[in-house]
């Protein structure tokens, strides 16, 4: 479905263009989780070894994720280099034997679902809550379930037509009473902890990963290959993406963190 912001969008360049002096500063990458550290929906050995490395390398990973509070507390605990994060676009703080910390407003989660129900029985939207739901605090997420852009703009539509928000990301459909933005849940929790978002990377490779592009906020954006073919339903685009998709295209970020280009 074409958009018309197609003609006034600009490709990122490719991460073999990025001069090493943009790394000289770097000291966090703040990432996304599904479709950027994943292989088909998985973890592996090899992105393991790679948070070593740069955890060696002196660099602290933020995985800031769609995925819900209970999810993203273990990520903070047992992956390497990692001792805290954000969930759910944004809305939560989350580090090992704390309670989660609001970033964003407080939702009304239960206006939310009755949106979506309303979405199902009067639209036919077919939406699924997502398994993860029990562990959940402030974001109601449905499982995209294949569905194309074409039909997720549908869902957008009609959810705006009720006063709320959607946004996918590879394998969700998030509602939310505010626009998702996990650049601002991130600017948020780097100003509590005294961390300069001039030394932050942010990772991502889908629309829901908009927020950690927009311009401006911190020192590089960096999207997996995934971002190319769906740059018209971003927020904004990184600088640059790797050639890699997936975990492979971290990997490679990784690399040239670690070497420094």
């Amino acid at each position: 479905m074409p958009s018309p912001r197609d003609e006034q969008i600009r490709d990122p360049r490719p991460l073999t263009e990025l001069r090493p002096e943009r790394l000289a500063t770097l000291r966090v990458i703040a990432t996304d989780v599904d479709g950027t550290l994943t292989r088909a929906g998985k973890l592996g050995s090899d992105l393991l070894e790679a948070l070593a490395q740069l955890s060696a390398a002196g660099f602290r990973v933020i995985p800031i994720s769609g995925r819900p509070a209970g999810e993203v507390m273990g990520l903070c605990r047992y992956l390497p280099g990692v001792s805290f994060g954000v969930a759910e676009n944004g809305l939560l703080e989350i580090e090992p034997d704390h309670a989660p910390r609001w970033l964003g407003e407080v939702p009304d989660v239960e206006r939310l679902r009755v949106v979506g129900e309303h979405m199902n029985q009067a639209h036919g939207a077919g939406l699924r809550l997502t398994g993860d739901a029990f562990c959940r605090l402030g974001d109601v997420a449905y499982e995209r379930d294949g569905r194309d852009e074409t039909e997720l703009l549908r869902l957008r539509e009609l959810a705006e037509a009720e006063g709320v928000h959607l946004i996918w990301s590879n394998v969700h459909v998030h509602l939310a009473a505010q626009r998702p933005d996990k650049g601002a849940g991130l600017l948020r929790l780097l100003n509590q902890r005294g961390i300069d978002p001039l030394s932050v990377v942010t990772v991502g490779d889908a629309p829901n990963d908009g927020g950690l592009f927009e311009a401006d906020r911190f020192g590089l954006t960096v999207g997996t290959a995934d971002v190319v073919a769906q740059r018209r339903w971003f927020s904004a685009l990184p600088e640059f993406t790797t050639a890699e998709r997936e975990v492979d295209g971290f990997l490679a970020l990784s690399g040239w963190l670690c070497g420094r280009g």
